[in-house]
């Protein structure tokens, strides 16, 4: 019996570290993603840290993005990797770039 209970609270643990960390691969999420990449084009020069990155993000526009965000970056962005574009500091966050769609072509 002693077993058992040890063996269900064993599995119980490994379930909750299990949604722990698929908690933590999550993707950052922004309310407005092109506001998002727009500050990282204008405000920080690559190759750039990550703890430059987030340095910057304090700085230059303090109220630019809500607590929620501001979290997600400091968890998700390694201050001792190097990201050498703007492009590399979204997929880090898990936040798409959003393109404009293509123009349809004319028939000829």
């Amino acid at each position: 019996m002693k077993t058992m209970i040890g063996s269900m609270l064993c599995l119980g643990l490994l379930a909750a570290a299990g949604s722990a960390s698929a908690k933590d691969d999550k993707a950052c999420s922004f309310k407005d993603a092109a506001k998002l990449k727009q500050h990282l084009e204008m405000h920080v020069t690559y190759p750039a840290k990550g703890k430059a990155i987030k340095e910057a993000c304090k700085k230059e526009m303090p109220d630019e993005f809500a607590k929620s965000e501001k979290a997600c970056i400091a968890k998700k962005l390694k201050s001792n990797a190097e990201y050498k574009d703007a492009g590399e500091v979204m997929k880090a966050l898990g936040v798409e770039e959003h393109s404009a769609p293509a123009m349809p072509e004319k028939a000829q």
